[in-house]
């Protein structure tokens, strides 16, 4: 039996890994693109990443338990005062 496979994009890079591993180069760019550096997303391919950087998962019917349309309308509409007013996050 073959592992899931998933499929991470950073700006025109596509790298195909076992799902838990995709997962892992996804959060790992997300969390660089926060304060801008390089990442090594193979062995033989080092990207820039910014807080510009497009970055994306697919896994192939692999989001089931985690998506909820309902919190995401509910975390799109909430507001926040940061003490400047509010804004819709």
């Amino acid at each position: 039996m073959t592992k899931p496979t998933a499929a991470v994009h950073i700006n025109e890079h596509i790298v195909e890994l076992p799902e838990a591993e995709a997962r892992t180069l996804f959060l790992a760019a997300v969390a660089m693109s926060k304060r801008t550096g390089a990442l090594a997303i193979t062995t033989d391919v080092m990207v820039a990443i910014t807080p510009a950087t497009r970055i994306s998962l697919t896994i192939p019917d692999g989001f089931h338990s985690e998506y909820d349309p309902a919190a995401v309308v509910e975390l799109m509409t909430r507001t926040r005062s940061h003490g400047r007013g509010a804004f819709f996050l």
